[in-house]
């Protein structure tokens, strides 16, 4: 059956040149663009990621359709960051959109519209296992591109009808190619900032949705110690140093949150090591439930993977035990599970042991 191709366009480098690339080599391409909730933005002003993926649709003279996911990804995305932060959690937002959005919604549509496979232009690798019969997905080649750890919640299903053109590239070949296709976005900068989130103040988003001032409460050490006062749990996360506004005879890292008593508890540096923590919303890309699995775990996107053991409880939690102690466990975040370069699976941290 002949593949048609719908290429997730955002405007930028990456969808843009993977679009290009795969007219080039024959296949029947269009755009698909998702028209998210933007903070600061009037609800039905277009936004600029909609704008420019159009321009680039006509650029290449390809269909561009746009979905509407404003709603559903307020509900999905948008409220779960904001009361994760706002009990003093540090969730991922990329996380609960590549599982409610791109890769649910988004790829949905795209193949009811007519596409056999959705391409994005994500740091990643999806390659078909003829001997255990299953889909995997693998890093990106560029370990400082790599977007696999935000991509656990895939399924075999999912993956069937992915494609990740330039995961075997680095991001300074996707540039060169750019320019040699001609293409006006060639040197377009990368975006930085969370995606509904242009001003990168999620400070002020947690306050706004929130509908009112930051709750104060104390900074206190493990013992009860009243150290000093914080003007909102969300303006503070695991492994905080600087900002505390106190002084003591040692240096204070934020240890963790009291949610119910609105505080903030800070200690030394190595109470900020673990090897134990329990974890939500688990899921692994064989569609196959691990009662115990030996990976390597990672804890958050720039760390680097250390061996582990997940085991399901009866709770239906997981818990994770780690060879050697990680720094600044943090719930919210998630961990993602490697065999090497294959991603097998993940789940959000709930909290440390």
């Amino acid at each position: 059956m002949e593949k048609v191709i719908a290429v997730a366009m955002s405007g930028g480098v990456d969808s843009s040149l993977t679009a290009a690339m795969l007219l080039k080599q024959g296949y029947k391409v269009f755009g698909i663009t998702l028209w998210l909730w933007v903070s600061g933005t009037p609800y039905d002003e277009v936004p600029l990621a909609v704008t420019d993926a159009k321009k680039m649709c006509d650029f290449l003279g390809i269909e561009h359709h746009v979905i509407d996911a404003r709603d559903v990804f307020y509900e999905n995305v948008v409220d779960y960051f904001v009361k994760e932060y706002a009990y003093g959690r540090t969730p991922n937002p990329c996380v609960f959109c590549n599982k409610n959005i791109k890769f649910d919604l988004m790829l949905n549509r795209a193949l009811e519209l007519g596409a056999t496979h959705m391409v994005t232009g994500h740091y990643a690798q999806v390659n078909y296992n003829e001997e255990t019969g299953l889909y995997e997905l693998h890093k990106g080649v560029d370990p400082t591109k790599d977007q696999s750890y935000v991509m656990y919640n895939m399924n075999q299903r999912i993956l069937s009808h992915l494609m990740f053109p330039l995961g075997g590239q680095c991001k300074t070949e996707t540039r060169k190619l750019a320019a040699e296709y001609d293409l006006p976005v060639a040197k377009k900068p990368d975006s930085v900032d969370i995606c509904f989130l242009p001003h990168g103040n999620y400070q002020k988003l947690v306050v706004e949705e929130m509908n009112g001032k930051p709750e104060s409460g104390n900074i206190v050490t493990e013992d009860g110690e009243v150290l000093g006062k914080h003007n909102g749990l969300f303006n503070y996360t695991i492994g905080q140093r600087k900002g505390l506004g106190i002084a003591y005879k040692h240096p204070l890292y934020v240890i963790g949150f009291n949610g119910n008593r609105n505080e903030v508890i800070v200690g030394p540096n190595e109470r900020l090591f673990t090897n134990r923590m329990i974890c939500k919303f688990y899921n692994f890309l064989d569609d196959t439930i691990h009662k115990e699995l030996k990976a390597e775990g990672k804890i958050r996107y720039a760390a680097n993977p250390s061996p582990c053991t997940a085991r399901i409880l009866d709770d239906d939690t997981m818990e994770v035990i780690f060879e050697e102690p990680q720094r600044a466990i943090t719930p919210g975040q998630s961990v993602a599970f490697y065999n090497g370069t294959q991603l097998l699976g993940g789940a959000v941290i709930d909290r440390v042991c």
